[in-house]
């Protein structure tokens, strides 16, 4: 009778051992409600950041007389677009819109990309350490 027991129980533990595999996070999971609110809020209070993020780019690039025409026509366009997306998903916050989830409506690609696109965040003007992007060291 013992011997029935402990092989059932066996039995129990090993189909069990195949069901942790199963346990995941959906594909959405990072994105949600709060997230998408947060967004917004940040996109409405940062946006505006990106005219002299887009000055830094351009400058760097191709020196300060570019600089400085890109930032009037293109650092507001991407302020503009900014405060669009901010606007749209403050009040959109409550509801699946884009794709079914809550993940950002816009271009993401500042990982392989970082001139187009827009990243998920406002972006921080001056030093940046958290990067998620190697930089290249020019001698």
């Amino acid at each position: 009778m013992k011997n029935k027991i402990i092989l059932s129980l066996i039995g129990v533990l090993a189909l069990g051992s195949f069901a942790y595999a199963d346990i995941q996070a959906p594909p959405k999971a990072q994105w949600n409600w709060s997230r998408k609110l947060s967004r917004s809020v940040a996109n409405l209070a940062y946006g505006v950041s990106e005219i002299p993020l887009h000055w830094q780019k351009v400058e760097r690039v191709d020196g300060a007389n570019a600089a400085a025409s890109s930032m009037v026509i293109e650092g507001t366009v991407r302020t503009a677009v900014r405060l669009g997306y901010g606007v749209f998903e403050f009040v959109t916050f409550p509801a699946p819109v884009y794709k079914g989830g809550y993940r950002p409506p816009y271009y993401v690609n500042d990982r392989f990309d970082t001139w187009y696109g827009y990243q998920e965040f406002p972006p921080q003007v001056g030093f940046m350490s958290q990067t998620r992007y190697s930089r290249g060291q020019s001698w």
